[in-house]
């Protein structure tokens, strides 16, 4: 689900039905700065939103770890990321355009008529590097 997932965020098809068939109704999605998204509406309209604000991007997702109890799971997974910023979203006299991130995803997941969702997403960032967009403090990321 989560590899399904980033191939269509680097393909820039991030929608309601790619949301639909990756999470819950009342999934949580929750975001390397601990902002809790709840629901496949509230999900999908903000990494539509998130998706737009780049020219391209490129997530590499290794060495899941998944435990299923019947119609449970959970997963760990790590991430290494690439984001290139799209127009207006960073300096034009930065050196940099873009930033390289790594970290972990940990998620829960359950068995429904439609196959598996998740029902938690949850990103931990461990390193990054490169330029922040302009409307971003730099103290206000960790």
């Amino acid at each position: 689900m989560v590899s399904r997932y980033y191939s269509a965020v680097d393909e820039q098809r991030v929608d309601r039905a790619l949301v639909d068939a990756v999470f819950a109704e009342d999934a949580r999605w929750v975001s390397p700065t601990g902002i809790v998204r709840v629901g496949r509406d509230v999900i999908a309209d903000q990494q539509a939103k998130a998706v737009s604000m780049f020219r391209a991007t490129h997530h590499v997702t290794s060495d899941y770890l998944v435990d299923i109890e019947g119609d449970a799971a959970r997963l760990r997974a790590n991430l290494t990321a690439m984001h290139l910023w799209g127009a207006g979203a960073n300096d034009p006299a930065a050196l940099e355009s873009h930033f390289l991130a790594g970290g972990v995803f940990e998620g829960r997941a359950v068995r429904t008529d439609a196959g598996w969702r998740l029902v938690e997403l949850r990103l931990r960032i461990v390193w990054r590097t490169g330029a922040l967009p302009i409307h971003v403090d730099p103290e206000s990321v960790r």
